[in-house]
């Protein structure tokens, strides 16, 4: 291949991707040509939907949790101990005031939910084992004192006391049996009521600020370690399958579509170029495509595949 004769000008086309400057120019016309066009040049619905199929194809994504995901975990949690930074070290000053603010405000209940929650059968069976459980701890306390009482400075009416005291204790029994039972629905009301409360809201923002302010004081590495004690193994096997059952899904993709469609409507006549923060970010965008793409563009002057080509076209 290297003995064909070219005709003059493809001689001529030779030596110029042959030399670094003379590939260098063409590479950035041809990164000029290609930010000029518009985004809708390049941005189709339907291709895109390919694309992510096979960028997210299920082997893919399996293959790149394992040997990339995966261990940067075990890798951050090293570098986490090396830095001995502090979660609000991550966050500037106005990001902090920002989410300090957030974490203040106060949290209001939907009632509508919280009823919902409070018919739940746990959360009854939960409520009731509590109170039932609090109301024998004070007829056991209740026991235990009129035991002493009969059995100490009141020793002479022991017997009369000590009787007492068990009939007090089944008829205890049974009050609490009963007020439980009648009481469940008016205790349920009055804990929606409570936790519907302006009061309860404004309670349970001081209690996420408390815990936001723990929180960027918390060390890194100790968030690390507790990322690395979930299963991460199990968790990370179950991606996959999930990225690819709601990809495959028609409601799912027909939302894509419609996405996309949107963005175009707004950003498809405009130029590539035009979605670049500004000029100096296209300047060096354009620099460091001519420093990769100069020599590589050599390199392929000299492919027997591409200079195949030439003697099969030109």
């Amino acid at each position: 291949m290297a003995e064909q004769k070219w005709p003059r000008a493809i001689q001529k086309l030779l030596k110029g991707l042959g030399d670094d400057e003379a590939a260098g120019a063409l590479i950035g016309a041809g990164f000029d040509f290609a930010l000029a066009q518009p985004v809708s040049t390049y941005v189709d619905p339907e291709r895109l939907l390919g694309h992510l199929d096979r960028a997210l194809d299920e082997r893919v994504v399996e293959a790149y949790l394992r040997d990339h995901v995966r261990p940067f975990f075990d890798r951050e949690a090293e570098r986490a101990v090396a830095r001995d930074d502090r979660v609000g070290d991550w966050l500037t000053a106005e990001a902090q005031a920002e989410l300090r603010a957030l974490a203040a405000k106060p949290v209001e209940f939907d009632r509508r939910f919280l009823e919902g929650l409070v018919k739940q059968d746990s959360v009854r069976h939960m409520l009731r084992s509590v109170i039932e459980e609090t109301l024998d701890r004070f007829v056991q306390s209740f026991k235990q004192t009129m035991s002493s009482l009969s059995g100490g400075r009141l020793g002479m009416g022991k017997g009369l006391l000590g009787g007492i005291t068990g009939q007090i204790e089944q008829q205890l029994q049974r009050a609490v049996g009963s007020f439980v039972g009648g009481s469940m629905n008016l205790m349920l009301e009055r804990l929606v009521a409570i936790l519907s409360s302006p009061e309860t809201a404004r309670q349970l923002g001081r209690s996420k600020l408390q815990a936001y302010d723990a929180a960027v004081k918390t060390p890194t590495r100790k968030v690390a370690k507790s990322a690395l004690k979930a299963p991460l193994d199990d968790l990370l096997e179950t991606v996959p399958g999930l990225i690819a059952h709601n990809l495959a899904r028609p409601e799912v993709r027909v939302g894509i579509v419609a996405e996309v469609e949107a963005f175009l409507a707004i950003e498809g006549e405009r130029p590539v170029g035009d979605l670049l923060a500004d000029e100096d970010a296209v300047a060096a965008l354009r620099a460091e495509v001519v420093e990769v793409g100069a020599p590589l563009l050599s390199a392929f002057a000299e492919d027997p595949a591409f200079l195949g080509w030439l003697a099969e076209h030109c």
